[in-house]
């Protein structure tokens, strides 16, 4: 223990740490799905020259002892390429980026057309309607009442009796 204390404190133990590192790099992963992380280019390639799963199956059992059926490499591949699609994709606008986009994209068309005098009743010209507006105003009105259909009890609160 004594000389890895040393190795620690030495002044080049960053390289010495960079070149085992490197080395533990080099190994297999310990997880199928590290494997396949691991020989995804190649992978990849073969999937892009026409290569079937089953085959590309067959190649990892015979050259890397990975043993795995065509619809868990499927699966595998699928997570690979969403990890990559969202890596690569900012995060999803929020309903408040669209809306504030929308309403610059709205001004700015607006001021395009002012110079021209539009026709008053031209649907073509008339201003969007948000889209949250009807989802709105189906919410704001009451609630139908089951006993409305069936003439069941009071739901106008006339006493009946």
């Amino acid at each position: 223990m004594a000389g890895a204390h040393q190795a620690e404190n030495s002044p080049n133990w960053m390289p010495q740490a960079r070149a085992r590192l490197a080395r533990r790099r080099a190994e297999k992963p310990a997880t199928k799905a590290g494997q396949i992380r691991a020989l995804w280019p190649d992978i990849e390639a073969a999937l892009g020259v026409g290569q079937s799963m089953k085959s590309i199956c067959r190649w990892l059992e015979e050259d890397a002892g990975i043993i795995l059926g065509v619809t868990s490499l499927t699966s595998y591949i699928s997570r690979i390429r969403h990890r990559e699609k969202a890596d690569r994709c900012p995060d999803p606008p929020t309903a408040q980026q669209v809306r504030s986009e929308t309403q610059s994209i709205r001004e700015s068309s607006a001021a395009l057309l002012s110079p021209m005098a539009p026709v008053a009743n031209d649907p073509a010209l008339k201003r969007p309607e948000d889209p949250l507006a009807q989802a709105m105003r189906v919410l704001s009105k009451p609630k139908m009442d089951i006993r409305m259909i069936h003439n069941d009890g009071d739901p106008e609160g006339r006493n009946l009796i």
